[in-house]
Order: structure tokens, then sequence, then C-alpha cells
């Protein structure tokens, strides 16, 4: 029987490769060029973006064994535990397969953690995405949002806006807001799970940790883990279960954890702050006409 050994050299590239998608925030793009600068592919090639989605996606570096015939998909891959050592853990495995399906449903930018509000902003104009945009004057950094048809194809003429607006922009959309926004539709469950009552156990325990987030009891590093061990929890149960409203987070609930983190927002990392944004929000579409005001916003 073929056995499986961990070459340490080897190893030490995937587990920097995880690190750097699931613990950084890196982009595949950006984690190959850096790839690129220190070293080369177990078969001695350049690194490229289907390299390195390959090691994010291959189960045997969590400890397991795996088989797909060239005519399945992925969903039909047969997965069984391995009697090889992991190379990483199936908790870091798992989120990171977490964060692809995220940015995959448009509920995460593919980018990294430059922009806390890329993906999630939208052009009251045309639809499209307002996409991050950095300039630096001196010693200092501005970040901005753009809409990616004014600048990319020249077909809308919605200005940009500072990330600093688009903060209080949001911060007073929130307080001006009722309560009942977004109540979702109630549906007769036919599962044995009560996804009613999931749902509302998570959105307290979000609200909880938004709050200690914002009171200094929590760690920016914790707080993602326990949204990205939330948010698989949430997925399996609803995978298991009959088609159910979207999860919803009640506004009352967004707003009072805004208020804890307003006064502290600068100090936050931009990692932790893009980590904010997208456990609570999936779309938010803005629109200047005798100023800035939002259109739409739709909470997870």
């Amino acid at each position: 029987m073929l056995k499986l050994v961990i070459v340490e050299e080897e190893a030490l590239l995937v587990k920097e490769v995880f690190d750097l998608f699931t613990e950084e925030g890196w982009g595949v793009t950006k984690i190959a060029k850096h790839m690129n600068e220190k070293s080369t592919t177990k078969e001695g090639g350049k690194w490229d973006n289907k390299t390195v989605r390959n090691v994010l996606t291959n189960p045997t570096y969590a400890g397991f064994n795996h088989f797909k015939a060239d005519d399945w998909t992925d969903d039909q891959r047969i997965i069984t535990p391995g009697t090889h050592p992991a190379i990483i853990s199936k908790e870091q495995f798992d989120k990171a397969q977490n964060f692809r399906q995220r940015r995959k449903d448009g509920h995460m930018s593919r980018r990294s953690f430059d922009y806390p509000y890329s993906g999630i902003i939208k052009c009251g104009l045309c639809g499209a995405t307002y996409a991050g945009n950095a300039t630096v004057h001196g010693n200092k950094k501005y970040l901005s949002y753009r809409c990616l048809n004014q600048y990319s194809k020249g077909t809308c003429d919605a200005p940009s806006i500072s990330e600093n607006q688009l903060n209080k922009l949001i911060w007073n959309h929130i307080e001006v807001l009722e309560d009942g926004f977004q109540k979702p539709k109630a549906q007769v469950s036919r599962s044995k799970v009560n996804m009613k009552k999931e749902l509302e156990i998570s959105q307290k325990r979000r609200r909880n940790w938004m709050m200690a987030l914002g009171d200094g009891n929590l760690s920016g590093e914790d707080y993602a883990a326990l949204i990205d061990e939330e948010d698989a929890r949430i997925k399996k149960l609803q995978m298991e279960s009959p088609p159910e409203p979207e999860q919803t987070i009640q506004l009352s609930e967004v707003r009072e954890a805004f208020r804890n983190l307003k006064n502290n927002w600068d100090l936050v990392d931009s990692a932790t702050q893009k980590q904010v944004i997208q456990s609570l929000f999936r779309k938010i579409t803005i629109k200047k006409s005798d100023g800035w005001h939002i259109v739409d916003m739709l909470t997870v």
C-alpha cells in the first residue's frame, strides 16, 4: 500500500499558503506572487492562481484521502479519513473552504483586507460594485471607493467616495432606520432542525461578540475565528434542512453593536473592520444626489 510521507520543506510551503489565505486574508494572486519570490512548487515550476487553489482545496493536507473521477463534479468527490499525518488542522482547512465559498457567493471580497467595504458597496446609478482605491499624500494613506463601470469602462457618472464619508453615511443611516426593517417572512419547516430558532441564536451570538469586540474584551483574531465557526455551523444546518428565509440580522442589533464600535473604529485594524462589515452586510447601495444617501441596505 502506498504510504504518504511528509516532506518538511514542502509542508512548510503548504502551511504558509494556508496561513496567508485564512489568517492574513490574502487572495490567490497575491499569494502566488509572494511564493514565487521565495520558492518553486514541488514539481519545480512557478506558482500561479491555479497552483494556490489546488493547495487550498486539497483535503490530503488536512489528513484525508480523496478520490474524484475525471467526469465527476467536486461535489461528488469521495473523502475519507486518512492514516497519514495532517500538515494543517481540519479547522483551518474548513475555514479556507468557507472563505472561498463566501467569496464565490459575493459575501466576501476577493481582494485582501485592504478595503473593509470591497464587494459590499453597490452603485445606485448602474448597479456595479464600488472597488477600493488608495492614494498616498506625504506619509498618509487615504482610502476611497469608486464605481467599476465609471473608472474601467467610462459608462457611469457616479463619483467616488472616501472611506471616511462612507463610514459616516452608514453610521447615520443605521441610526435613523426603523427596527422592523427586513423582517424575514415566516415559513413552515419540514425539518427536525428549527432553523428559525437557530438563526435567532446565531444573531444573538454575533451581537454579543460584536459588543465584546467594541468593549475590548475580544481580540480581532478571536472575533474572526468565532464568525467563521458560526458561518460554518449555520451553513451545515441549512444544507441539512429545507430552504429557509435568508439569515437577517435585525438592524436594532446592528445599531447597538455599531454604537459600541463607532468611537473606536479608527483604532480597529482593517482586517477586523472587514470581518465586521462582511459578517453584517450583504449589500449597501449608495447614490449621490444633492449629497450622498443610501438607497438600499441588506444585512446577512
